[in-house]
């Protein structure tokens, strides 16, 4: 039950120059971002290389100067020399490698490009058609993803935080929604498959720069259901097949949540009732595990955490009619809800004699 997705689903050195705007290409004016590989964004790898150059040579000194035997004084130094040398040559060709890798990414006003290492770029999110563009964010706010819908399918590129980072780009976990339990929600790869990661600086910069070029593009799903019925929303309209809700007039919806037994196995799923007039549709995903989970620094409950736990929230029902299901992406239930609960309530409507 899950939607049509596009590229699969994020860390290392900054790479070098991307594609330069040939055809089919980013143009002149646009903007890069470097793919990072797994830990070396702080360059540990790197770092740690050149730590153990200094103590080697200072044990082979210390050897020198303390063994009495000829051949340990002259084996063992050579030997610790030969590693620390080993050593520089291997953080030197990773200095090299880093340097001539291409893989990242590009945006301009005409798309998001995914640059792969080898090859021409590929335009991933034409910017030109509508797209909407997500962010979630683990409960511990350490971890983000960016997540594009488009015609195209979905487009995923990750980074991780720490303090100092989570700190200074709070807007952007004040915008974002919390995947708990879901921790495969939270990974990003890249259409060739290998993790899609930038650094905290460059990920909040292409975040920036996709939203100034539309700004609505953060109310915004671009989306198919299993069978490839549109379900959009566009902040004023949600779209699900033929129906249309609209999002400025009254309406009825509730979160609920049911569960339907495949054998020895259960499945529990979460369930969004949508009506509005003579339009009615449920949306269905399979429901994660919410449980445990950790808060962020200090366990503090932000505002959006906040807003989310209350979307979670859903009373156990029986399961809807299967031809009244829409299956849509669990990553987007709470998106969805959200914008429901922005609309306003039919129930909560005064009748004419009292207005």
């Amino acid at each position: 039950m899950s939607l049509r997705e596009g590229a699969p689903r994020t860390r290392g050195a900054p790479s070098s120059k991307l594609a330069d705007g040939s055809a089919g290409g980013p143009g002149r004016g646009a903007r890069s971002f470097a793919a990072i590989t797994p830990g070396a964004g702080a360059g540990a790898t790197k770092a740690a290389s050149r730590d153990y150059v200094l103590p080697l040579l200072l044990l082979a000194l210390v050897v020198v100067a303390v063994v009495q035997n000829l051949v340990l004084r002259v084996t063992v130094p050579l030997a610790l020399a030969t590693a620390a040398v080993a050593l520089l040559v291997r953080g030197s060709r990773r200095r090299s490698a880093d340097a001539g890798a291409s893989r990242g990414i590009c945006v301009d006003g005409h798309g998001l490009f995914f640059q792969p290492e080898s090859g021409p770029p590929e335009n991933v999110v034409p910017l030109a058609e509508p797209f909407g563009m997500t962010l979630v964010t683990s409960a511990k706010r350490d971890r983000m993803v960016a997540v594009w819908s488009s015609p195209e399918g979905l487009f995923y590129v990750g980074s991780t935080f720490e303090g100092p980072a989570r700190r200074a780009l709070g807007a952007l976990f004040d915008r974002a929604f919390t995947a708990v339990g879901d921790d495969a929600a939270l990974e990003a790869l890249g259409p060739d498959g290998a993790p899609l990661e930038l650094l905290p600086s460059d990920f909040a910069a292409l975040v920036f720069a996709v939203e100034e070029l539309d700004p609505a593009c953060v109310e915004r799903l671009v989306l198919s259901d299993a069978r490839g019925a549109p379900l959009t929303l566009d902040g004023r309209e949600l779209v699900v097949g033929e129906r249309r809700f609209d999002l400025t007039a009254p309406l009825e919806w509730r979160p609920f949540v049911f569960q339907e037994a495949f054998g020895q196995a259960v499945a529990v799923y979460q369930g969004t009732s949508i009506r509005q007039g003579g339009s009615e549709a449920v949306l269905v995903a399979l429901l994660p595990s919410i449980l445990p989970y950790e808060f962020g620094e200090e366990g503090e409950l932000d505002r959006s955490l906040l807003r989310d736990l209350r979307l979670m929230q859903a009373p156990p029902e029986d399961p809807p009619p299967r031809d009244a299901r829409v299956a849509i992406d669990r990553l987007f239930v709470l998106p969805v809800r959200s914008a429901l609960d922005k609309a306003p309530r039919a129930s909560q409507q005064p009748s004419r004699a009292r207005a």
